[in-house]
């Protein structure tokens, strides 16, 4: 396979099926499997193992059984949902217990006697429900009359209950409460934490022949984010993200791999949100203090300023003497009242120092007026006595004028461009091009961090990864992962 061959390991590391080569064996799974020792080597009554979906408890199955095999007659019920007949027959099945009547009264006496017999041998009889939250009521109760058979001095029968927690809910409920009370070992299994799940990851690679991939440490508390310390989760994100690597030509899997990887399984992206959610909220009491501390220190200004009244008026008037002057400014046709046609009726108007020079001064430079500002005809009559005419601000006769543009500043107008183009960019430092939408595909080219290329189409695979079709500068078609590119949309030019 030339995902494996990429990375230089004998077999995937993070399968999901279960397998007692790469059991962990965290303190947690250790003190699961002590308990049950314990529990068979006492010839306790009933034993409890408590974990949600994929925190292991069928792995610890395989180990526990493989240890007992030798020194004790196991019947391991994976398949729950039966009637307490069926659950019985399937008991005597597995303990390869012959018999011909379906009399169930018969049937517990050969029980029976087949048990005493192996414990005059010396050897035990255990009963394992796998998956045991499946029992129906009825069933529960036949497996605690079974526990029954007993002599006067030790249990004939071990039985060990496997599930997920609504079953032990279910136990504390009145109606199971004899079997409740029957139970004498307990134990439970919890999610990893992020130093586990480090371990958990090396300890896998390690075991699969260690190779050339390297998780870095980011990356492997990103896993443990978003799988929730959960190891079935833990391997699937991190064979995705050892698989987005490889499709990026690195041996080294970083945390935008594992994020890349978490898009496409459902319970990553519910963390991941939930994770960035948290993240945003947690930022809004710092939001809260930043915004009252500007406020108390604008306030503080205020109370010292001499005339707070008059500066929040000008403060006030400030922008709509810009508006007004930029209304102007934009309007050319419109009318320029001078200083003096205002002051007419003012039998003591100011001088126009502004506009008009005195004696000795050199007049204004024309970068020193502010944007925006209005200089009116009168004054700059008095300063040229052949003032230019104003063709910026008038039409000529026979001249149009100026029609305003509809669209604002760097907008693209619908004239301009017909349809829209996607172009994928390459992001990581080599990417592979194949043949065909898949990585078993044959490759056809290699390209470079920040090449880009016209996408012409895209698929996406069963297993989530999504393909776009795209051309080589020779004109050739071929395929390449999302995960190795970004892409964006633009519009084309007509040709």
């Amino acid at each position: 396979m030339d995902f494996l061959n990429f990375f230089n390991l004998s077999e995937d590391p993070f399968g999901l099926t279960p397998d007692s080569h790469y059991f962990y064996p965290s303190k947690m799974h250790n003190d699961v499997l002590a308990s049950l020792d314990y529990a068979v080597g006492q010839k306790e009554g009933f034993s409890l193992v408590i974990g949600e979906p994929g925190t292991g408890k069928t792995t610890i199955l395989k180990i526990f059984i493989d240890r007992w095999k030798e020194k004790a007659e196991i019947a391991l019920i994976m398949t729950p949902r039966l009637s307490p007949e069926e659950l019985l027959q399937a008991i005597l099945d597995d303990l390869n217990i012959r018999i011909a009547t379906t009399n169930k009264n018969e049937m517990i006496k050969v029980f029976r006697d087949f048990l005493i017999g192996h414990s005059q041998a010396g050897k035990r009889v255990i009963i394992i429900v796998d998956e045991a939250q499946n029992l129906s009521d009825g069933c529960l109760e036949e497996l605690r009359l079974l526990s029954n058979l007993e002599t006067e001095k030790e249990k004939l029968l071990q039985i060990i209950l496997v599930g997920q927690p609504e079953l032990q809910r279910r136990l504390h409920s009145e109606r199971l409460r004899q079997l409740d009370q029957r139970i004498s070992i307990r134990s439970s299994l919890r999610p990893l934490t992020a130093a586990e799940t480090s371990d958990y990851i090396t300890f896998r690679l390690i075991r699969a022949g260690k190779g050339s991939a390297v998780f870095d440490d980011k990356a492997k508390k990103a896993i443990n984010k978003l799988s929730g310390g959960v190891p079935r989760l833990i391997n699937l994100t991190a064979s995705r993200a050892m698989m987005v690597a490889y499709l990026g030509a690195s041996h080294h899997i970083r945390k935008r791999h594992v994020l890349d990887a978490a898009k496409h399984i459902p319970d990553s992206r519910q963390k991941m949100g939930l994770y960035k959610a948290a993240l945003r909220y947690a930022a809004i009491p710092a939001i809260l203090i930043f915004s009252a501390a500007v406020l108390f220190t604008g306030y503080n200004m205020l109370q010292q300023s001499s005339s707070p009244i008059s500066a929040l008026m000008k403060a006030a008037a400030a922008p709509q003497l810009r508006e007004k002057s930029i209304s102007l400014a934009s309007n050319p046709a419109a009318p320029v009242i001078s200083q003096n046609s205002q002051n007419s009726s003012n039998p003591n108007p100011a001088p126009m120092k502004a506009a008009i020079p005195q004696p000795g001064e050199k007049g204004p430079s024309p970068s020193s007026n502010p944007a925006g500002s209005v200089t009116s005809q009168n004054s700059q009559s008095s300063s040229d006595p052949n003032p230019a005419p104003m063709k910026a601000a008038l039409p000529q006769p026979g001249e149009k004028s100026p029609a305003p543009s509809s669209s604002p500043a760097g907008s693209v107008t619908p004239q301009n461009f017909q349809n829209v183009q996607k172009i994928a960019t390459v992001k990581v430092r080599a990417a592979r091009l194949r043949e065909r939408p898949s990585v078993e595909a044959g490759m056809a080219s290699v390209a470079a961090k920040g090449e880009s290329f016209e996408v012409a189409g895209e698929w996406t695979a069963p297993g989530g990864i999504k393909w776009y079709k795209v051309r080589v500068p020779t004109g050739k078609e071929c395929w390449i992962s999302s995960y190795t590119v970004s892409v964006a949309s633009s519009l084309r030019k007509p040709h």
